[in-house]
């Protein structure tokens, strides 16, 4: 029996016969085509579509590899370092804020019988709001100085530079500390809890207080909270947190001693500070302080500011150290906060008259000096002041007031006989504010 094929039952149409057995010359030039594209320049069959690099291609590829593996280390060199760093220094900034906020949650519930739980809590309440203060001074020396530089210029070096403590009372960035931590001082630096630094700039000083206040260019901190010094008793617990000796982030534990300490000038021993002997209201404690706890914060047992860290009895710690209560730094603080307000401009230089112009003598200290980061020389003359002539140191210090910090101003100099034309960017006013008792 003859199977019927399926092709002859089913004949293909013209076209799909075409299609199947190219006959035309135009199908059979094409099939040549392909034959020829399969061989290849030395007469080797190879497969349709497989790929023959060039040089050129190969060049390009390795180009990019290179490329590549450039891109990949300059990442790896100045990309991930900061990256990783700044992760750190914000884990390590959400730990110490979640330790302060969990401890004032305790601390107003806790009982003052556990002593040990409570000063642990004071720790980690406190310690993310005091700041660590190292300061750079001019480098002229004194005769003592130089003696030592004889034997030791390393230690000339250390003598150049100071370090204290202080204390963050606002969450944008302004410090308490003392004025005798920043006098003279031309760098402040302020390093953090986390280990972060800035550079701090004077807000504004009270001299006869011994209080100054600076500020950073950083937000969002754990500011301290400020307690009421007139409810502290005598014998009441308190905590001293500072640098002593560099130390940061050290506490040490004591008692309220005396009140209203006023005169100490019947006392033998100097008073180691930028105190004057009569100074009015200091509060007594036995807390070890050390040199470096200067502008520290005294802590209650809540985890409040009752009073800076400025002074003790001697060269070191004998037991007996001083305190400003934390009512009258608050007063010298809002007196200066709001003082500072004003944008008036700040040239940071010393004057005088000198033949119908004004001399730069020196810089002002403490903080830093508009003139100064300029590069203005001292013994320049001062001619004019955008444009107009001086006649004198007084008259160009109201022509700078009259300008807003920030304003970027020309002065033409003479200097060693030559004229020169200097642009130069004021600073804020710093306040200086000495209430009188």
């Amino acid at each position: 029996m003859l199977t019927e094929d399926p092709l002859d039952s089913n004949p293909a149409s013209p076209l799909e016969v075409s299609d199947l057995h190219p006959t035309t010359p135009v199908a059979a030039a094409a099939t040549d085509k392909v034959a020829v594209d399969t061989v290849s320049n030395t007469g080797e069959s190879i497969k349709p579509g497989a790929y023959s690099p060039t040089a050129t291609s190969m060049f390009l590829s390795t180009l990019l590899s290179l490329a590549v593996v450039v891109v990949l280390l300059i990442t790896i060199r100045w990309v991930l370092p900061p990256l990783l760093e700044s992760s750190r220094y914000s884990w390590y900034r959400g730990q110490l804020r979640a330790q302060h906020e969990a401890a004032g949650l305790e601390l107003q519930h806790v009982s003052l019988d556990g002593l040990s739980r409570i000063s642990e809590l004071v720790s980690q309440r406190v310690t993310p709001s005091v700041v660590h203060i190292n300061i750079k001074r001019s480098p002229a020396v004194d005769s003592l100085e130089q003696l030592l530089s004889e034997a030791d210029p390393m230690l000339t070096d250390r003598l150049r530079q100071g370090q204290g403590s202080g204390v963050l009372v606002d969450q944008e960035g302004y410090i308490i500390t003392n004025y005798h931590v920043l006098e003279d001082g031309e760098v402040i630096e302020v390093r953090m809890s986390d280990d972060a630094r800035h550079i701090g700039r004077m807000i504004g000083f009270d001299r006869d207080r011994d209080i100054a206040v600076l500020k950073i260019d950083k937000t969002e901190l754990p500011a301290m909270e400020w307690g009421n010094s007139d409810t502290c008793a005598v014998g009441s617990p308190v905590w001293a947190v500072g640098s002593p000796f560099g130390l940061t982030g050290s506490i040490t534990f004591g008692i309220i001693s005396s009140k209203h300490r006023v005169d100490l000038s019947d006392s033998r021993y100097q008073l180691s500070s930028g105190l004057s002997p009569d100074s009015s209201d200091l509060m007594q404690s036995d807390v070890a302080i050390n040199p470096g706890n200067s502008g520290g914060p005294l802590v209650n047992g809540r985890g409040e500011l009752v009073g800076i860290n400025t002074a003790i009895l001697g060269p070191t710690y004998r037991g007996v150290s001083f305190s400003i209560p934390s009512n009258l730094v608050r007063g010298v603080y809002d007196s200066i906060i709001t003082k500072s307000k004003s944008t008036s401009g700040w040239l940071g230089v010393m004057l005088r008259d000198g033949s119908g112009a004004a001399e730069v003598q020196d810089f002002a200290r403490p903080g830093p000096s508009p003139a100064r980061e300029a590069r203005l020389p001292l013994g320049d003359v001062i001619l004019q002041f955008e444009g107009k002539n001086i006649t004198g140191f007084r008259q160009l210090i109201e022509m700078i007031a009259g300008r807003k910090a920030g304003d970027t101003v020309t002065v033409d100099l003479q200097r060693a006989g030559r004229s020169i034309q200097l642009p130069i960017e004021l600073g804020p006013r710093p306040v200086i504010n000495s209430p009188t008792r």
